[in-house]
């Protein structure tokens, strides 16, 4: 008869604190140190190289608010389609720290900070050093979703350091089985704060909701007060619920995402384009899997089949990050039948159960499960897992330098022989990010426009993000008049006034984006992008007589037109 890898089950030693590695050493505490510093030193360096850009700016603009009941207001219009938490907590960083990029930005770093803290004190408790390193190292330091997001200004750090802090408490109470009002209370804080900070947590708060009902299950155990927290946390919602619903708007008639096929699926599970794990630090990760399990079948074949067995100190951990893991393939299922929603940042969260996953499977290596003592100090698996760490931890550093510097939005429109020709021209930036990003830092950024035109941006060949483009314009023109009163106008209003003026658009300004293209894949699965081709050019310049389009260049990634208006029609 074969032998189960599962032991009897004994609810006495279950839910003990247990871990597989020996005590801790105080020196090991400089590993996840290192990766935080790298981090850090990671968002500092991009920061010099890079500025600002269309989401970045949904965030300073509501953060540096000076008036916190205006930002309030300007929260409950059709902008950020996202909850509150992120910008009540930005405003008030930004009122000790400022507004810069640096300074913005250092706080969504600090975020991926504490959580792979966070982290590594859940998995310590069960895994051994190499494992509990290997396993959160290898995600927070090499992940592209959290290594773009750790030096964005954008409420991803926060949401991912609160779901590391629910997942924490979900630890905890299997190792305290017996909970108080105060740790019930903690738990309906926590998972409050991840439904206000991000539309997605709904998701995650319900996925650590379901792992608890299903290892108690296994556990037979059954706590309602414990699962009730997580329930009633969902109530505070209906206050986010009248701003949501003006904020949904701005996504009609359509959504800027398209439905998502298999290879956006597989990029997310790391096997197409792989986006929670680098893929050449994967394939390091099962040679040396392969390598240590080679030696130890070698040596004791026996050995290595008793390794595979789950300790019941481990089910807890091992359902929450499956469940984590398979939350995108639920998203995914609800984005081709209800509504595209499936992106990749919005799942951060699942990253954690890479984490989990990983440090699992390196566990189960019996030199990695027993930890190091003094005798295998300088043993070869501990040798090799140290290089490996160390190569983890300054790949951060190693992106960011490799990171290129930005040219400031609207400086080689200065500087190039047509900007200089044309200096004194008005120029219409056709698209919304663009528009926002010109408008910050262009030097003559009142002199830049973008036109609002609602047949334009609803036309069926614009894309999907016209109209959500359209909609936010507005609604930045009503809630920040001081920076966007004078240059968001109606195409009438513009055409009235400016017979001669440029025009910035993308690079084949003549193409077209069918919204129902069969072939249409998200943005990180392609290089050339079919969500945006606005059509302000073709249905009011091209298809008009009098107006004469000239093409002058498309050097610096947007094609520059000049429209001149005709005396008459045959001119």
């Amino acid at each position: 008869m074969k032998e189960s890898i599962l032991p009897p089950l004994d609810k006495k030693t279950i839910l003990k604190p247990v871990s597989q590695g020996t005590s801790i050493n105080k020196w090991e505490y400089l590993l996840p140190g290192a990766a935080v510093a790298s981090l850090l030193l990671s968002c500092v360096i991009i920061s010099f190289k890079k500025y600002y850009w269309n989401d970045e700016l949904f965030s300073y603009y509501m953060t540096s608010e000076p008036s916190l009941g205006r930002m309030l207001a300007a929260f409950h219009d059709k902008l950020n389609n996202t909850p509150l938490l992120y910008f009540l907590l930005g405003w008030g960083w930004d009122k000790l720290f400022g507004s810069a990029e640096l300074s913005l930005r250092l706080f969504s770093s600090l975020g991926m900070a504490a959580a792979l803290l966070l982290t590594w004190a859940t998995l310590r408790r069960t895994y051994a050093l190499w494992a509990t390193a290997t396993g959160t190292l290898l995600v927070f330091c090499t992940s592209k979703v959290i290594l773009n997001q750790n030096a964005e200004a954008r409420m991803y750090g926060l949401f991912l350091a609160l779901s590391a802090l629910a997942i924490l408490f979900y630890d905890t109470y299997y190792r305290n089985q017996k909970l108080s009002n105060k740790q019930l209370l903690l738990n309906f804080c926590v998972h409050a704060a991840i439904i206000h900070t991000h539309l997605f947590g709904g998701f995650y708060s319900a996925a650590i909701l379901l792992a608890f009902i299903i290892t108690d299950r296994l556990l037979n155990i059954y706590r309602p007060k414990l699962y009730l927290s997580i329930l009633l946390s969902w109530i505070t919602f209906v206050f986010y619920l009248p701003s949501f619903l003006i904020q949904a708007d701005a996504g009609k008639p359509r959504t800027w995402l398209p439905k998502p096929n298999y290879l956006d699926l597989l990029s997310i599970y790391n096997i197409k384009n792989a986006r929670f794990i680098d893929k050449y630090f994967l394939i390091g990760f099962v040679m040396i899997i392969a390598f240590f399990l080679l030696l130890q079948i070698t040596k004791s074949k026996a050995a290595f089949i008793r390794n595979l067995k789950i300790n019941y100190s481990e089910l807890p951990i091992l359902v929450i990050g499956s469940i984590l893991i398979l939350v995108p393939f639920a998203i995914w299922v609800i984005s081709l039948t209800i509504k595209p929603i499936f992106y990749d940042r919005y799942m951060i969260p699942s990253s954690l159960g890479w984490v989990i996953f990983i440090a699992f499977i390196f566990s189960k290596i019996p030199p990695v499960q027993a930890g190091i003592s003094k005798e295998r100090a300088f043993s070869i698996i501990s040798i090799i897992s140290l290089i490996f760490i160390c190569l983890l931890i300054i790949h951060p550093l190693s992106k960011a330098y490799s990171f290129r510097k930005q040219n400031r939005p609207g400086a080689a429109d200065m500087t190039s022989e047509i900007g200089r020709k044309y200096a004194s021209l008005p120029k219409v930036v056709t698209s919304a990010g663009g528009f926002l990003e010109h408008n910050f830092y262009a030097p003559d950024r009142l002199n830049y426009f973008f036109i609002l035109d609602w047949e334009a941006a609803i036309d069926p060949n614009s894309g999907n993000f016209p109209p959500q483009g359209y909609k936010h314009m507005e609604a930045w023109k009503r809630n920040f008049p001081q920076f966007f009163q004078h240059n968001v106008v109606s195409s009438e209003d513009f055409l009235s006034k400016h017979d001669r003026f440029l025009v910035l658009d993308y690079p084949d300004y003549l193409k077209k984006c069918p919204v129902d293209r069969p072939d249409n894949r998200l943005i990180f699965l392609q290089e050339k992008e079919d969500i945006d081709c606005p059509q302000w050019v073709e249905l009011r310049l091209l298809k008009n007589k009098n107006y004469k389009v000239t093409f002058l260049s498309n050097k610096n990634w947007y094609s520059i037109l000049l429209v001149e208006k005709l005396k008459s029609p045959n001119q």
